[in-house]
């Protein structure tokens, strides 16, 4: 559909022109929107809400449309498949937080989503530069185990050993990743629970409450899984120059840890009374520092959109030589999630099995320094 001509243009060039012209008259016209509001007396919360909430459709269309570009000329599903689940993203991060924005009282049960789906991401993206290496180097794990050894990042190296390159390389920075899309939704699932039961108490570093054990458990499993992605990197720069990795990386990273710096800052600003309620305002302290993030995040997720569509471009894919298949014929691929299902399974049980092997490996040589002892008393003279 979107490979067809009108007069002798490309229908997604007629699209994005349109959508160009639509943005800048919008953006163009914003200022004077905001005037009549304020002119008319409208609440500063409705303005927050209309604000956002056309930065969100200017995302999402931008997002959509890469999304729908890539299904159309989907010749390479294998890394198309990752690259369409992470421009999702955007549009997922931009309406959870309008959701919040508008319903504030939801917001705790709706942030999860957004939660849950930057884990998705990272794993995604980390499959893409793998996949990328199978496809150009066949067994990537083969191929590395030649290369020269990558040490651990400081302070890392000072307490773990580098990991030998090769499978075992390629499995801890999976295991890592992984690892995140596992803690993630399961801490968010124990959090609404604490909640309903309420013990969750959100912001209180008390021993008696849920949240500072669930927010050290998300920051350190986002904090490793982002690490292992560095890490894994470092290890492939040289062979995923074709694909720019850092542009990429940049446009996934940038979106993970910019909301999340934002987040701390306007916490602290809170604490420290540098943001504060208007007198007329129901809001708390609290709800207005969420508030402004969310407004924020609407806003930045423009800038992300733009940002994830220079970064994964459609016309990587592009073949003259192959007709486009169809956005309509694709659509179903974004909606298999067959493989990290086996992903997730397979780590369960490669850890499992691993833990098991060490126990008996750890009781064996017990077994063989108390035989020792055993044998050493034997022989001492009586």
């Amino acid at each position: 559909m979107l490979g067809r001509t009108l007069c002798g243009v490309p229908i997604r060039r007629v699209i994005r022109m349109v959508w160009v012209l639509i943005a800048v008259c919008t953006l163009s016209a914003l200022p004077w929107m905001m005037y009549e509001f304020k002119k008319a007396d409208f609440s500063v919360h409705y303005q927050a809400w209309f604000m956002a909430g056309i930065f969100v459709i200017l995302a999402v269309s931008v997002s959509v449309y890469e999304v729908a570009m890539h299904l159309e000329y989907y010749n390479c599903p294998k890394l198309q498949i990752r690259v369409v689940r992470i421009l999702w993203m955007v549009p997922i991060y931009a309406v959870d937080s309008w959701l919040c924005l508008r319903f504030k009282d939801a917001s705790f049960y709706i942030d999860p989503v957004r939660e849950c789906y930057e884990a998705f991401v990272i794993y995604n993206f980390y499959m893409y530069l793998v996949g990328y290496l199978e496809d150009e180097y066949g067994d990537v794990a083969s191929y590395f185990s030649t290369k020269e050894q990558v040490q651990h990042i400081w302070p890392v190296n000072k307490w773990i050993r580098p990991w030998s390159m090769g499978d075992v390389f390629f499995w801890e920075t999976k295991r890592g990743v992984l690892s995140y899309v596992i803690a993630r939704p399961l801490m968010a699932a124990i959090s609404v629970a604490a909640n309903i039961a309420g013990v969750y108490c959100e912001g209180e570093f008390k021993l008696h409450c849920v949240y500072p054990y669930v927010t050290f458990v998300n920051n350190c499993s986002q904090m490793w899984a982002l690490y292992c992605l560095v890490l894994l990197y470092e290890a492939t720069n040289k062979e995923l120059a074709p694909i720019r990795p850092l542009p990429k990386f940049i446009a996934i990273k940038a979106v993970v840890f910019l909301t999340f710096w934002q987040s701390l800052l306007i916490d602290i600003a809170a604490e420290t009374n540098l943001i504060h309620p208007a007198e007329w305002s129901t809001y708390d302290t609290g709800d207005v520092a969420a508030g402004l993030q969310n407004f924020l995040i609407c806003l930045e997720m423009f800038a992300a959109a733009l940002g994830h569509a220079y970064a994964f471009p459609p016309r990587d894919y592009m073949d003259p030589c192959r007709p486009p298949a169809g956005f309509m014929n694709n659509i179903k691929a974004m909606f298999d999630v067959g493989d990290v299902m086996t992903d997730v399974s397979g780590l369960v049980h490669g850890t499992i099995q691993e833990t098991q092997d060490n126990i008996r490996s750890q009781l064996s040589q017990l077994q063989i320094k108390t035989g020792l002892k055993a044998g050493q008393k034997a022989a001492l003279p009586t």
